[in-house]
């Protein structure tokens, strides 16, 4: 543990610490027989809040076999296609802003009318033209098709600011040649390796 996360650590047990004597002085109607030690609290927070390093073990060829994430202790691990959909997300982002896009929105697992999708992006081009897009994460391959028939509707029975019908990306294990669709809006098909994102966008 580095320098600065031993002393953020301390902040917050001292805060901890003192929120606790003082909240028990309010509203215990008990005599204290103890008074914790400050040591004792900074020892639970460190316990509590450890950085853990964690294999993904992901099969991915983006990714190599030994990635790892950290996470803090005792919070949920995301694992299997969830993770690698997770990993999927931000290299999406991060090509983008490497890229010269700049994001305005982004947010994960929107749900837009009854049906949810994996990312809802809103972004600026480097032409300073201003897009919004839902991606779906399909590693399976096993795209429904009639899931999109009806975005307009969906768009409007929505929380999500939309000011456009968004461009509908799949992102899938492999690109498709043909995606079938009897809606409307364009979809846009490419593979998990994300090297067509900008012919989409």
């Amino acid at each position: 543990m580095v320098g600065l996360e031993k002393d953020i650590l301390y902040l917050v047990s001292r805060v901890r610490y003192v929120t606790e004597i003082q909240v028990g002085k309010v509203f215990t109607s008990k005599k204290r027989y103890g008074k914790k030690s400050l040591k004792k609290t900074l020892r639970k927070m460190c316990n509590d809040y450890t950085l853990r390093k964690v294999p993904c073990n992901i099969n991915h060829n983006n990714f190599k076999d030994n990635t790892c994430v950290y996470y803090l202790n005792g919070s949920t691990i995301t694992k299997g296609k969830n993770l690698t959909k997770m990993l999927l997300g931000s290299e999406i982002a991060i090509r983008m802003n490497s890229s010269g896009y700049e994001t305005v929105r982004f947010y994960r697992n929107v749900k837009v009318g009854d049906k949810v999708y994996d990312i809802f992006i809103e972004y600026i081009t480097p032409n300073r033209i201003r897009l919004q897009a839902l991606i779906d994460i399909e590693l399976d391959n096993k795209i429904n098709s009639m899931k999109y028939t009806d975005l307009k509707n969906d768009i409007n029975n929505s929380t999500i600011p939309f000011f456009m019908i968004p461009k509908v990306i799949v992102v899938s294990s492999k690109e498709l040649k043909s995606m079938k669709c009897s809606c409307d809006e364009q979809i846009f098909n490419i593979d998990s390796s994300l090297n067509k994102l900008f012919n989409v966008l």
